[in-house]
């Protein structure tokens, strides 16, 4: 076997397990409680690891990973995200079987959920006779899977993957040659195919193994490819692309009459033992499309929506270039909105974008693989924001309102968007005298749902703190696309109809981009795992009044811990506040704000309150989900706390208008301060205690007394919006706010 010094190859029996001794098998026992899976999973993927072949170099890879160095301890909730260095993780890098097996699951990550990859190992070791040894459950084995998945993110193979995606590619006639190359295969036809190569491979009288096909082929040849560098060869069109003659592995990329896989074993003596897998069903036609993979690599996604689609390179090309356009239109012009009971509230995109996105929106489109030319950023992309901005003018003019198109909103807006599309194409044509994309009509058309698709991907990491480790791409499909018309129809149309709080869609949608195979996300959720992620909001780590913060949503490898043992949970949901009692303000006496005294200015400060404020937290576990409820509480009165709430408090810090600078002078603050003061301005004004309530009171404007803590100022202004407009002082004097406030209307609060 070429290279065999730097590969590993082991026959397993379950007596040779490291876990049959007596410490080690009381550690795997331990292991197993802490992160709430069954110890007989490992033991099972022990022997499954004895049976693959792996490189030497994935192997310290591995072991490294297994470590773990990132976590993040919220010490104010007991809860601690990502990796640690126990648990089952350190039990696997004692057994290098199990190592192996490790390698394949995060091999498996590029394209496939947690869930398919344990029903994909646990098929694989049906085949290769492990469960006759070790009986476990198929899903006790993607538990197993869920526990260690988070620990893969540091190596998983997707730049890998990218590069025989492209390389395949360059070599392609049409992007649609082998459609299949990026769609999913059932788990057991993958398993199937996998265990017949790693099984004759450990053969040492099989010369040459030969696979010919297509379906799922970027991701079997990136996987044999990581695990074994040195053995794999991939011939296109009689055209060796990658490897070398000497090769065990041979893989021929083409179509199969019955549209599986051709596996062979080539022996010494010209013996040939052949396996079929797959069949006529896998062939994609203009009827069938073969279901896509979960998802991809993020920069695989131009070719894969060209092969699926069967799109020109011209088409393609103007899908990106047309979203990343469209995106450059939602960053300049996007608004969100809430509907309060006392008024519909909007909030300008770019205001909730994080830095990294902003550096980088105007082409943002090449994280999915698109080069974008520089001519067309330079001048396409602008016109064709003129264009949109002129067609947006003209419906206002026509409407006195925002665009209007078809019979209203419902639950599919792609008719809706698609008619936006080709109208602001019919502006940009009377502009330019071209089209956006120089193609006939069908070929037009054909690009506006990868268009609509692409556009808000890309726009669903503008409020990730960081860049997901590895941006994966979502496929186009029906329910994804409809989503994904939603959100980009109230971004473009700044239309405030179809969703109460477009903040939380748009941040539940997001979540669903970045963490795939999780569809159930509910608005109430604090925090998510899934797939080896945590996805939280980012005041659960560090509260902070800051609007691009309170929106953020932060990311990490890993699981969700709670309590003195560190249980795993797969989620933390706030509860209803209504459940828990409320209270009386903590500061009862109302004082109208004064200025003046015998006719001299005072000025203006913040206040803090008298009465001393704590922000206690209840956590209460139901099954999987954390349960969180916060209120605000004090010595003075521990049985009357003000129930709280995260949500409302990021909403409100999100919708809020903030004050930050300061454009007044000493004389000029008092000549505003003395023309309020004639007016009788300040008799309508009280200053407001930590909790204090505002429903029988005839005051509607209140500064509140908080400025003396960032945690009291980020959830009283939770607890003010729902019955007002709220107002965040950042580093500007007072007066400035209240300014501000002044022109909002009559019912404000200030949170000072």
């Amino acid at each position: 076997m070429a290279g065999s010094g730097s590969s590993i190859q082991k026959q397993w029996d379950i007596g040779q397990s490291i876990f049959l001794i007596g410490v080690t098998a009381i550690a795997l026992l331990k292991a197993g409680s802490e992160d709430d899976i069954q110890p007989q999973a490992i033991v099972a993927l022990e022997g499954l690891g004895a049976g693959l072949l792996v490189h030497k170099d994935r192997i310290d890879e591995a072991v490294d990973a297994l470590k773990g160095n990132e976590n993040r301890r919220l010490s104010k909730l007991m809860l601690s995200i990502g990796l640690n260095h126990g648990g089952v993780a350190r039990i696997m890098r004692k057994s290098v079987p199990c190592v192996a097996s490790f390698l394949l699951a995060v091999a498996c990550k590029t394209c496939f959920t947690d869930r398919e990859t344990g029903s994909m190992l646990y098929e694989m070791m049906d085949l290769r006779g492990v469960l006759r040894t070790v009986p476990v459950s198929r899903g006790q084995i993607e538990q197993a899977v869920g526990a260690f998945s988070g620990y893969g993110y540091k190596i998983v193979p997707s730049n890998l993957f990218n590069v025989v995606a492209s390389k395949i590619r360059n070599h392609l006639t049409h992007s649609s040659d082998l459609s299949g190359l990026f769609c999913s295969s059932k788990t057991r036809e993958l398993a199937e195919i996998l265990s017949n190569v790693f099984e004759a491979l450990q053969d040492m009288k099989v010369k040459k193994i030969t696979l010919e096909g297509h379906q799922t082929g970027v991701w079997l040849v990136s996987v044999l490819m990581w695990l074994l560098p040195d053995e794999v060869e991939i011939l296109l069109h009689g055209s060796r692309i990658i490897g070398t003659p000497e090769s065990r592995v041979k893989m021929t990329l083409r179509k199969i009459d019955d549209g599986g896989w051709h596996i062979k074993r080539w022996y010494q003596e010209q013996a040939i033992f052949e396996l079929i897998v797959g069949g006529v069903d896998k062939v994609p036609t203009s009827q069938h499309r073969a279901l896509p993979l979960t998802h991809l690599p993020a920069r695989s996604a131009r070719m894969s929506l060209a092969a699926a689609y069967g799109m020109s390179d011209d088409a393609i090309e103007a899908t990106g270039q047309v979203a990343a356009a469209l995106v450059d239109i939602v960053f300049e012009h996007g608004f969100l909105h809430v509907d309060k009971g006392h008024g519909n509230f909007q909030v300008a995109f770019r205001n909730i974008c994080q830095d990294h996105f902003i550096s980088g929106y105007h082409t943002i489109t090449k994280i999915f693989g698109w080069n974008l030319d520089a001519e067309f950023v330079k001048n396409g992309q602008h016109r064709i924001m003129v264009a949109y901005q002129r067609w947006k003018d003209a419906i206002g003019r026509d409407n006195g309102s925002s665009p209007s198109i078809g019979h209203g909103l419902s639950t599919n807006l792609v008719p809706n968007v698609t008619q936006l599309f080709l109208q602001i194409e019919n502006q940009f044509f009377e502009d330019n005298g071209f089209s956006m994309i120089r193609e006939n009509n069908l070929e037009h058309m054909g690009i506006v749902d990868p268009v609509i698709h692409v556009t808000a991907e890309a726009l669903y990491g503008s409020i990730f703190e960081k860049v997901p480790i590895e941006r994966n791409f979502r496929p186009l499909t029906v329910t994804n696309l409809r989503s994904n018309a939603r959100v980009l129809w109230q971004l473009l149309c700044s239309s405030p109809a179809g969703s109460a709080n477009q903040l939380q869609e748009f941040r539940a949608e997001a979540i669903r981009s970045v963490l795939p195979g999780f569809p159930q996300i509910n608005t109430a959720n604090l925090a998510v795992v899934s797939n080896g992620l945590v996805a939280y909001s980012a005041p659960l780590a560090q509260i902070s009044t800051a609007k691009r913060h309170s929106a953020a949503i932060s990311i990490m490898p890993g699981m969700l811990r709670w309590g003195d043992d560190k249980a795993p949970f797969d989620r933390i949901e706030e509860a209803d506040a209504a459940e828990f009692p409320s209270s009386q303000s903590f500061y009862e006496r109302t004082e109208h704000v004064e200025a003046f005294s015998n006719g001299a200015y005072l000025g203006l400060e913040a206040r803090s309150s008298p009465e001393v404020a704590n922000i206690e937290t209840l956590i209460s576990p139901s099954g999987k989900t954390l349960m969180l409820t916060t209120y605000l509480t004090s010595t003075k009165l521990q049985d009357a706390p003000v129930a709280v709430n995260w949500w409302r408090s990021i909403d409100a810090l999100t919708f809020a208008e903030h004050v930050d600078d300061h454009d007044m002078t000493a004389f000029g603050e008092e000549c505003l301060a003395r023309s309020w003061d004639e007016e009788r301005f300040f008799d309508s004004i009280s200053w407001l205690g930590v909790g204090g309530s505002t429903s029988m009171s005839s005051i509607d404007r209140y500064v509140c007394m908080t400025s003396s803590d960032e945690t009291v100022r980020f959830f009283e202004a939770g607890r003010l919006f729902d019955s007002r407009r709220v107002v965040i002082r950042q580093s500007a004097p007072l007066i400035r706010c209240l300014k501000v406030a002044l022109d909002l209307g009559e019912q404000w609060a200030i949170i000072a």
